[in-house]
């Protein structure tokens, strides 16, 4: 037997001739009885073997797979040699005698030629055998492939060619005349040929070292095809209008527990926005701007052809103010199962979905089997990720707990007092106490890793295994996949099993059914907080001097479950008792399914039939301790919610080719809708005994229950035709009319139509050249709406608080209108898509929109005769207008490939009119009423207004703060514009760099302009611990010496700058000294502009270096895939405004829902890297 040494491969296993049937052996033995005899059929060429060692008493070795059959003559009176070389010429065979006695054959060298017909002739470079004395091994030195590669239609050569040996890192390109050399450690094995824009080849080199290789063109690069509304499938050529796809391994590559965060960055036009750097919080997605005053702007979501749940909810708040946010169910989806995400951005790409689509439309398709290999198939996917803060606001550690400089109260308040670390000592909120009960002063010294040393470092584990089968008459997947997620918070985390099963079958030759059915479990025993009262909140209020060590036992010692142990009591409460006994619970489980059945009519007319359902049950659980600054005794929050989305429909399709020229496709369908929620709150203000939450524990009187049951349905009938001439010029036009039970019969029929066009100029025009290889524009027209939530016609009745055992029903106070439209968008759209240079290496796609959406419904002031405050009108006209640039490049094409993909995008958005009468209208406040957003004709949704100071109105300080006589700023009781909560332009860059097995793949986001007030800030500022109050707390720092109002001498004076009126028309400098806190407190209490930022950013959103082992190791375990990855995400974050907090997740979270623009008590940014491992077998 041969052994095998690298790196030449030897004969895999040889066989000494001499073990034959006898009936065989006596039919050659017989031959050799004369001269020579011509073989009248083909013998096996073992077999002639066998009588040749028979006659020569030789060994003669060769491959056992060698099963080749010859016709010809053994020679008598021959030499074995004679026998071999006549034998031996049309097999492709040589051999060797490799000692006496011993022959062994060979595979003959390679071909000269990639059409050439195999030779005996050794090639001339070829060295001779060597063979080891002791040893049987064949060592043989393997000359260079060396090859042209041609383009299959016009011959010429193709510059830029992959060449690589299939399964290793062996390869190389091709040059300016396209041509290779490769020099390879064996002489077999295949070839991968490829080039963007053609069909990659697989050669097998069968020993030959000269080829000759042509490249057909990639018909498929240009015709790729694409999901559409309703789940058609069409070429994207055809499409008259921009649609985004995202590959399913662009989400999962580096994974995020919402499935929605990896899309950031990715598809222009398209805006998301974390809410939490914690796992499984709640993701914003907006497409081409916000368009409507009332509605969360969110877009519908289709999940295998099923709409579901919408993405957005209102974060909870239940007990005292603290705000919990639960995540969207739509971020609950395992990108490990998504096939592909298509996200349909205008109206005429979302126009069959008609009153859903006014926000646009995100289509996800599942996996399936149907794309594993054949039989029975196991994929694994791990991911292993650690998160770690890394981004906060600088504190100051040099000032500790006090009201100034030189005050004796050093226990607890603000962080005003003394310097720290000079060597003094302090009585503390930590001392110990002497034998009368005072406290013992102990060493002022700085902690300045208390923020730090509270978070811990989280983790996240995301384990998937797949399951498939594939044959010939149907396939299924079944995926499961646990996340188990710890956060950086202690005792915070989220727990996430999913399971997803899709089955087909072919029941006859002209029917197919399917299903798809995933369910999902989510549950945290403590969500972290993000608003008043979070342990953000409480840690960044902390002075220096306090020690985090103590407070980890956050019980008083014999006060246990009554009285926490914190720093600032009453104030303040311990951040610990917050981490683990201010719970924030919950359990979610959900299904989404569907069933579905496929029948090909004829081989022109097809249906479908298909019917689905969303549901999710869902159980907060707030839980509050005794002390807590704003639950003293405790209190329990249950709610209990339902959802379930009834969708059954139906599409006919025809397709059909009229002529050689000319094609038409049709389809017509119906969908019908039910929506039904249901929820019920109940809340028990305090408990009689700590820590037994359950409502029998329940105060007498403080238990409240709120219930809220909604329904809602929607009848649909749609259709769509095109028509397309010679593949290259597309008419599409589709219409589709709702019937909305939330709208009045008079008005709750709307048809929503849209037309779309597309050409492919380089057919029509024949302009193809070498430069510009493929030009297509398209135009469309659309509309599509909006209606609005359950029970907006009538008023209905409403329950106060119970008045004793009064029941006190109230009608709604705003005034709802039973005559209401639903909100209309109209949108036109022109682009272009264009490809560049041989294969396509650059791809441009530019695209111009803009959308009117009237008719919005909102809810407008009215006077106190009208019974209300408020009354619901249509009204109001809302413009977005933008462009976005999409680019695909590769502009290296070697063993080391560059692919970019970057995406530009500006949405501007303008409100044309509100209505007849209304100068202003206030679409919500926060930081109670001190910041508003104000829509005005002629602004923007998502402007900004709150009052500024008084300034000198004119004369030489004109436009200078005017001050009072104290030397005090003045608010005025007007509103001045602050800002814009949306970016100007965002920036996508996505970059992969691929060298042999090796990938490295990173993803740039850009968002410029915007801004963000930061609450945090102000707040840090007047409670002195940013690191901004440093200068003038003392002489050291700049502080000017004066004399308080007790006499007392201090050298933390600060000046504000400003003018003081005197009464006659003129105005003076200011002189009046006010102490460090005063000053810092004059200039951020009330004046919000300056802690607003500039919102731009780069983040290096994602980044991952993977390595796909090779065939040499695969072939040695039972895998047949095999790949390890470095991941991380957020890894870096550079902002404009430079003070720690991310302007991305600044934002409030408030009881009406989301604040976009004012950051409140979010947690730090987070910094998450990782490895994942997979492989299939």
């Amino acid at each position: 037997m041969m052994r095998r040494l690298p790196p030449v491969r030897a004969l895999s296993l040889c066989v000494l001739v001499g073990i034959t049937p006898l009936m065989t052996h006596a039919q050659l033995y017989a031959l050799s009885a004369q001269k020579a005899r011509v073989f009248a059929h083909e013998v096996p060429l073992r077999d002639v073997l066998l009588q040749l060692k028979e006659r020569y008493q030789v060994d003669i070795l060769f491959e056992e797979n060698q099963q080749l059959l010859v016709r010809g003559a053994l020679l008598r009176d021959a030499t074995l040699e004679q026998n071999l070389d006549h034998l031996l010429a049309s097999t492709g065979l040589r051999y060797r005698k490799v000692k006496k006695d011993t022959y062994i054959l060979k595979q003959a060298a390679p071909e000269v030629s990639f059409l050439a017909q195999r030779s005996n002739a050794l090639p001339p470079e070829a060295t001779p055998i060597r063979l080891s004395p002791a040893r049987t091994e064949l060592i043989v030195a393997i000359p260079p492939v060396k090859g042209k590669v041609t383009d299959r239609a016009t011959g010429q050569p193709l510059v830029g060619v992959s060449v690589l040996l299939k399964g290793t890192g062996q390869g190389t390109s091709t040059n300016a005349a396209g041509e290779f050399t490769l020099s390879l450690a064996e002489s077999q094995g295949i070839l991968l040929v490829s080039s963007i824009g053609y069909q990659t080849e697989e050669i097998p080199l069968g020993g030959r070292t000269s080829l000759a290789i042509s490249l057909a063109a990639d018909t498929k690069a240009l015709g790729e095809v694409v999901v559409t509304a309703l789940g058609i499938k069409r070429e994207q050529k055809a499409l008259g209008y921009s649609v985004a796809q995202i590959d399913g391994a662009e989400l999962s590559n580096v994974k995020s527990p919402n499935m929605l965060n990896a899309l950031a960055g990715k598809v222009a036009g398209v805006n998301i926005v974390s809410t939490s750097t914690d796992a499984g919080s709640t993701a914003l997605i907006t497409i081409r701007g916000q368009s409507s005053i009332s509605k969360d702007n969110q877009p519908l979501f289709v999940v295998d052809g099923i709409p579901v749940a919408p993405s957005l909810r209102t974060p909870n708040m239940a007990i005292g103010r603290s705000v919990t946010d639960y995540g969207s169910p739509i971020g609950d989806i395992n990108p490990d199962d998504i096939e592909s995400v298509t996200i349909l951005k205008g109206a005429s790409a979302a126009a069959l979905y008609g009153s859903r689509a006014g926000s646009g439309v995100v289509l996800i398709t599942t996996k399936t089997g149907s794309k594993a290999r054949k039989g029975l198939g196991v994929t694994v996917n791990s991911t292993t990720m650690f998160d770690k803060i890394w981004q906060y606001p600088e504190f100051q550690n040099q000032f500790g707990t006090g009201d100034f400089p030189g005050t004796a109260n050093t226990v607890q308040g603000s962080a005003w007092g003394p310097r720290l670390d000079v060597g003094m000592k302090k009585a503390q909120w930590n001392s110990p106490l002497d034998a009368s009960g005072n406290r013992i002063p102990t060493d002022w010294v700085s902690y300045p890793n208390r923020i730090s040393d509270f978070f811990r470092v989280g983790t996240t584990f995301t384990n998937n295994l797949a399951v498939t089968s594939n044959g010939e008459k149907g396939s299924f997947r079944l995926s499961y996949t646990n996340l188990s997620n710890n956060g950086v918070v202690p005792n915070t985390g989220l727990k996430r099993n999913s399971l997803d099963l899709a089955a087909n079958y072919k029941l006859h030759d002209r029917v197919r059914i399917s299903t798809n059915v995933g369910y999902t479990n989510n549950s945290s025993a403590n969500r972290a907080a993000a608003y008043r009262e979070s342990v953000t909140e409480i840690l960044y209020k902390m002075p220096a001097n306090v020690d985090l060590r103590p407070l980890r036992n956050y019980w008083k010692p014999g006060r246990e479950g009554f009285e926490q142990f914190t720093y600032d009591p009453g104030n303040l409460d311990n951040p610990y008792l917050v981490a683990y006994e201010e719970t924030n619970g919950y359990r979610r489980n959900r299904i989404i399914g569907n069933v579905q059945a496929f029948v090909d009519i004829t081989k022109d007319l097809s249906l479908m039939v298909r019917t689905g359902m969303d549901f999710y049950a869902e159980e907060q659980d707030l839980k509050r301790p005794f002390s807590g600054k704003r639950t003293p005794l405790g209190g329990y929050y249950l709610n209990n919610l339902f959802f379930t989305e009834h969708n059954s429909d139906f599409l006919l399709s025809y397709k059909k080719t009229l002529t050689p020229d000319w094609q038409f496709s049709a389809s017509v369908g119906a969908n019908r809708m039910d929506q039904q929620s249901r929820s019920t709150a109940t809340t028990a203000g305090s408990l009689v005994l700590p820590g037994i939450y359950n409502f029998s524990n329940a105060a007498a009187g403080t238990v409240t229950t709120l219930q809220n049951n909604t329904r809602k349905r929607i009848n649909s009938i749609y259709g769509t035709a095109e028509v397309s001439y010679k593949n290259m010029l597309f008419l599409n036009v589709t219409g589709r009319n709702d019937w909305s039970s939330t709208l009045p019969s008079q008005n709750n029929s709307f048809f929503y139509p849209s037309f779309s066009l597309s050409s492919v100029v380089t057919d029509m025009l024949k302009m193809q050249s070498n430069v510009l290889t493929f030009a297509k524009v398209r135009a469309n027209w659309s509309q599509v709406g909006s209606d609005t939530d359950p029970y907006q016609l009538y008023n209905t009745l409403l329950f106060d608080t119970d008045w004793g055992t009064v029941k006190r029903p109230n009608l709604d106070f705003a005034l709802k209108n039973s005559l209401l439209k639903p909100e209309i968008a109209t949108s036109y759209e022109l682009g272009t898509d264009l490809r560049f240079f041989r294969g396509g290496r650059i791809g441009l796609e530019f695209t111009w929109y803009k959308t009117n959406n009237r008719n919005q419904i909102i809810k407008i002031p009215t006077t106190i005769a009208a019974g209300s405050s408020t009354r619901l009108v249509n009204a109001g006209n809302i413009q977005n207008e933008g462009i976005e640039i999409g680019v695909r490049a590769v502009p290296i094409d070697a063993v080391l490939r560059w692919e970019i993909s970057a995406n530009y995008t500006r949405n501007i958005n303008k409100v044309i009119k509100l209505i007849d009468g209304l100068t202003e209208y206030s679409m919500g406040s926060a930081d109670g009423d001190n910041i508003r957003y104000l829509l005005k004709e002629g602004t923007k949704i998502g402007d900004m207004y709150t009052p500024s100071w008084i300034k000198v109105p004119d004369g030489p300080y004109k436009g200078q703060p005017l001050l009072t006589s104290a030397g005090l700023l003045q608010r005025q009781t007007t509103y001045d514009y602050l800002g814009n909560y949306n970016p100007d332009f965002s920036v996508g860059f996505n970059n992969t760099f691929t060298y042999k097995n090796l990938t490295l793949n990173f993803l740039i986001d850009w968002r410029q302009g915007g801004k963000f007030y930061s609450y945090p800030m102000k707040t840090m500022i007047l409670q002195g611990t940013s690191a901004l109050t440093l200068r003038g707390r003392d002489a050291e720092t700049g502080g000017l010496a004066w004399t308080d109002g007790e006499r007392r001498q201090r050298n933390d004076g600060m000046i504000v700058q400003g003018y003081i009126a005197n009464g006659d028309g003129t105005y003076r400098e200011n002189t009046n000294i006010l102490s460090a806190s005063a000053y810092y407190d004059n200039l951020y209490n009330k004046y919000y502009e300056r802690t607003t930022y500039d919102a731009s950013f780069v983040k290096l959103r994602e980044a991952s270096l993977t390595y796909q082992f090779g065939k040499k190791v695969l072939s040695r375990l039972p895998v047949y895939n095999l790949s390890v990855s470095l991941i991380g995400r957020n890894l870096f974050n550079w902002t404009a405004c430079d003070n720690g907090f991310d302007p991305e997740t600044s934002m409030s979270v408030a009881e009406d829902g989301f604040r976009r623009g004012v950051g409140h008590w979010t947690l730090p940014g987070v910094r998450s890297y990782g490895f994942k491992l997979g492989f299939q077998f």
